[in-house]
């Protein structure tokens, strides 16, 4: 059994990774688009991205930067996008195994620090945002994007519930005030907030891709449909024509830039 959190991480995501880096919730060209753009690129910038998975973000930002350093605690990941971006051609990416929470780099030393969809990932997300801010150059950009959950306390948590009951890794989905104050404690000017919840898993599929042992997904799929009778998380479940289910895995992407003074 892991023993550590870290050691958690590790381990769901070497089991999901190939599922993982083949859902279009991850792949999704515009939704890379998107995040993309909130760092107003000039081509000049010297980026990490953190916690890559399977590189996508890297890959992108290595389009249109001068050189990008993913980092991942999980070496299956790493592998996955060592081997994508090699077949693409890129050749100003690379990648090394890392701690967000431990980040192993000097103050200053990137233009263009970003995290998508691992803050819920992590025990400890205020130092994950301080520790970008600190190797972020003066007036640097850092970007975050992730899951974000309702304002109200015990809504939050059913939706955690069921969050965690899928993937032991999670840890909380935190809501918008607390990212806020997060970018607000580590010294960053908030200069865009931008939410979306065009983002909506197929229930399924969604379990499939961290192999959820039978008796869990059945009380997920028990929880969900509660949630979607009774307004229960704000996630909004839905079904679709064939009956499949899904929900809103609301999103944001937060731009802070690095205070120069």
């Amino acid at each position: 059994m892991p023993s550590t959190h870290n050691e958690i991480v590790r381990e769901s995501f070497t089991t999901q990774a190939t599922a993982f880096a083949a859902n279009p919730w991850v792949s999704d060209e515009q939704r890379i688009a998107r995040l993309i753009s909130a760092a107003r690129l000039t081509g000049t910038e010297r980026v990490l991205d953190i916690a890559t998975g399977p590189g996508y973000i890297a890959e992108a930002f290595a389009k249109n930067s001068r050189e990008v350093l993913g980092v991942d605690l999980t070496e299956a990941m790493l592998a996955i996008a060592r081997a994508r971006t090699a077949e693409h051609g890129v050749k100003n990416i690379s990648f090394s195994t890392g701690d967000a929470q431990n980040l192993p780099f000097d103050e200053g030393q990137f233009d263009v620090v970003v995290c998508r969809l691992a803050l819920h990932h992590v025990q400890q997300p205020a130092k994950v945002v301080s520790g970008m801010t600190r190797v972020c150059r003066r007036n640097g950009i850092v970007l975050v994007e992730d899951i974000y959950a309702s304002e109200h306390p015990a809504r939050a948590a059913y939706q955690d519930r069921w969050e965690t009951l899928r993937d032991s890794s999670h840890v909380r989905t935190l809501p918008l005030s607390i990212l806020l104050h997060l970018f607000r404690d580590a010294g960053l000017e908030t200069e865009m907030v931008n939410t979306a919840d065009d983002l909506c898993p197929e229930v399924e599929r969604w379990m499939a891709t961290t192999k959820v042992p039978a008796e869990r997904a059945a009380e997920i799929r028990l929880l969900l449909e509660d949630d979607l009778q009774h307004d229960l998380s704000g996630t909004r479940p839905f079904r679709n024509a064939a009956g499949q289910m899904f929900f809103h895995a609301r999103t944001v992407i937060l731009s802070g830039r690095k205070n120069g003074a």
